[in-house]
């Protein structure tokens, strides 16, 4: 009663909305960010319009008052109407969706209530749709034997799990496991509105092999031709049902580079826009893709939400924390709950922060803001490490500050040193082959570097030996063509002219000071 009082409370003011936005979604003048923030929000009006409607029609059949309006239809026709606008969606993710007829007939009359099968329908397939990857495949099955209409939705998605099959029929109900997201109320109608034609909805699946939901109706007819039935939703509803917003971001090298890993693409196209004029940006659906995506490009910022299918976001921030390539990266946790032991739960697995949804766009923008402020600092510090001494080395120096990062990171820069001073006097180090030596990949050991240090590795590898040749200079007796080679530099005069650019004086001058 308290959802129906409050959906009936919230008709009109949708309605105010949804008119004005929709005209503004059809406006030619607007930019290229206006119209995604726009689109983003008419297609959840629409869907926002759809849960209301199935919450008051649900009151309805508790009560009693849903009644049917039959009508005698081709089902075989309208199925395949029905059809017709899933198909564009399937194109634009590779998804085969294909009709089977068991029923040799072209024709198969029965007197049904279209627009709350047709919503069965939807529901079904929209569902499949959610769960079956891109280039996955989708079978809608019919027929009849003359008393029993059947028809099939069978999906290669990722499967419900035996504990949540006996509820999945139930009114508010949710797979957490497999998607968090819905209000869970859609299935639920579905069957109510079979159970009403006297038929049944069952199903069947397997974890990481598909689902299979089947609807059985008793074949019935009335008085009358076989008519035409209305078709009541088209491509627009399922464009707002399972539509992506496209919008082409341009790459700035100079931006940070942000990755955002949401299962809900509307909150990834959000976030995209709102941040796009300062971040080039990347996106996952999820923990498993966002733990891959992390690892190949290595971003400078990770906004992760919780609760998501496959990994949710508290493993994929654990698992980021303690990979050796990505655990730098600051994370920022977004979220719709507020529960202290959730955040807790955050904290603990590495994350860096947390937003909680709704979220507005400024402290969201602050918040990125100050993460990536603070990694600067920490690079500055490993920067200041590294510069070269002052030429006076008799003067008082600052007292070193630590650096303040994890273990992770320490142990892995010390592992980098261990390797690079074993190989400091080689003139062939090359950085591929430290990167061999660490287990990484060239890119991730560059990334990794650049990302601790600000310096490219070829580079940072120089400053070493520059700080090698300085202590060898100032602390023992070599000449300066021994030292050259002993810190890896192909040439003397190579050495000469490096220290020079460093230290604004050459080896000789240094030597020629100390003698005095």
């Amino acid at each position: 009663m308290f959802f129906t009082n409050v959906s009936h409370d919230l008709r009109t003011p949708l309605t105010l909305i949804a008119e004005p936005v929709a005209q503004l979604a059809a406006a030619k003048n607007l930019t290229p960010q206006q119209q995604t923030l726009i689109r983003i929000a008419d297609k959840n009006t629409k869907i926002l319009q759809r849960l209301i409607n199935q919450i008051l029609d649900f009151r309805k059949y508790e009560n009693g008052k849903l009644n049917l309006k039959l009508t005698e239809i081709d089902f075989a026709k309208s199925v395949r109407d029905w059809m017709e606008s899933f198909y564009t969606i399937a194109r634009k993710r590779d998804i085969k969706l294909t009709l089977v007829s068991s029923d040799a007939d072209e024709q198969l009359p029965v007197a049904l209530d279209t627009e709350k099968i047709e919503r069965v329908f939807f529901n079904i397939l929209s569902n499949a749709f959610k769960y079956t990857p891109d280039n996955g495949s989708i079978t809608v099955s019919y027929g009849s034997d003359g008393k029993v209409l059947t028809f099939s939705v069978a999906d290669v998605g990722e499967g419900i799990s035996e504990r949540d099959l006996g509820n999945i029929f139930d009114r508010f109900y949710q797979v957490d496991r497999i998607h968090p997201n819905g209000s869970g109320i859609g299935l639920s109608l579905a069957k109510a509105f079979v159970e009403l034609h006297g038929g049944t909805i069952a199903v069947e699946s397997t974890l990481k092999k598909g689902s299979v939901f089947t609807v059985t109706l008793p074949v019935k007819h009335v008085a009358g031709e076989v008519t035409e039935a209305q078709k009541n939703i088209g491509g627009k509803e399922v464009t707002a049902e399972l539509d992506t917003i496209d919008t082409s971001l341009m790459v700035d090298s100079d931006k940070p580079l942000l990755l955002i890993i949401d299962d809900n693409r509307d909150i990834q196209k959000l976030v995209s826009e709102l941040l796009a004029d300062t971040y080039n940006i990347i996106t996952a659906s999820n923990g498993k893709e966002g733990l891959r995506l992390s690892a190949r490009y290595v971003p400078d910022l990770i906004i992760c939400d919780v609760m998501m299918p496959v990994m949710d976001g508290l493993e994929c921030c654990r698992r980021i924390k303690n990979e050796v390539t990505t655990s730098h990266i600051p994370v920022l946790m977004l979220t719709a709950c507020t529960m202290d032991e959730q955040r807790v739960q955050g904290y603990d697995s590495g994350a860096d922060g947390y937003i909680s949804k709704p979220f507005n766009s400024a402290v969201l923008r602050a918040k990125c803001t100050s993460l990536i402020d603070n990694r600067k600092r920490i690079k500055e510090l490993w920067q200041s490490s590294l510069m070269p001494a002052p030429a006076e080395s008799k003067a008082p120096q600052p007292e070193k500050k630590d650096i303040p990062t994890g273990d992770i990171d320490d142990d892995f820069y010390k592992r980098f040193l261990a390797v690079f001073k074993a190989e400091i006097s080689n003139s062939d180090l090359s950085v591929d082959k430290i990167a061999s030596h660490m287990g990484l990949e060239r890119s991730q050991f560059y990334r990794k570097i650049k990302a601790l240090t600000n310096y490219a590795p070829v580079e940072l590898m120089r400053r070493l030996r520059l700080q090698q040749g300085r202590t060898l200079l100032l602390t023992t007796d070599k000449t300066i063509s021994e030292i050259a080679y002993d810190t890896g530099f192909s040439t003397p005069a190579y050495f000469t002219k490096c220290y020079r650019d460093a230290y604004g004086e050459t080896p000789s001058e240094v030597r020629s000071k100390m003698s005095r």
